[in-house]
């Protein structure tokens, strides 16, 4: 191999090595937010003064979801119950059986799915209906009055 063939080679070479390693930061930055993955946030739902004892109230809430760069703005409805004892409840208002939404009828103080005639108790539980298991409570804290959620996003 002649010189001036090795000094070709080697400034190629070097070139594309001094390429890779600059280009490292720029791939990260394009790759690394795909996997990012968010703690999904605490999200006002309101006072507690806002909600009667043993009178389920739909909450629909507005909240910023993150998918790699993309970000949406979401809408949630949940029911929030204050039971017995200053005891509260954050339900979801999706069916278990078949992912309708259900809504609280007063006069049978029940939560009523329309898709397959299914009832919950106040409490999530089921009451009658094909429903396998109860409605989802969602995690929630009290802090100062305000009552906050964790949705599972």
């Amino acid at each position: 191999m002649t010189r001036r063939k090795w000094l070709d080679k080697f400034v190629k070479f070097s070139a594309g090595i001094v390429a890779a390693f600059l280009s490292i930061p720029s791939l990260v930055m394009l790759v690394v937010p795909a996997f990012r993955r968010e703690r999904a946030p605490w999200i006002r739902v309101g006072h507690l003064s806002e909600f009667r004892p043993n009178e389920p109230k739909a909450v629909t809430l507005s909240y910023q979801r993150r998918d790699g760069w993309v970000v949406r703005t979401s809408r949630t409805t949940v029911y929030v119950v204050v039971l017995g004892e200053g005891k509260v409840k954050v339900l979801s208002n999706i069916c278990t059986h078949a992912n309708c939404a259900v809504r609280w009828e007063k006069g049978r103080q029940a939560f009523f799915c329309p898709c397959h005639n299914g009832y919950f108790a106040i409490d999530g539980s089921v009451k009658s209906g094909p429903p396998p298991r109860p409605l989802d409570e969602f995690p929630h804290k009290i802090e100062g009055g305000e009552i906050f959620v964790r949705l599972q996003v």
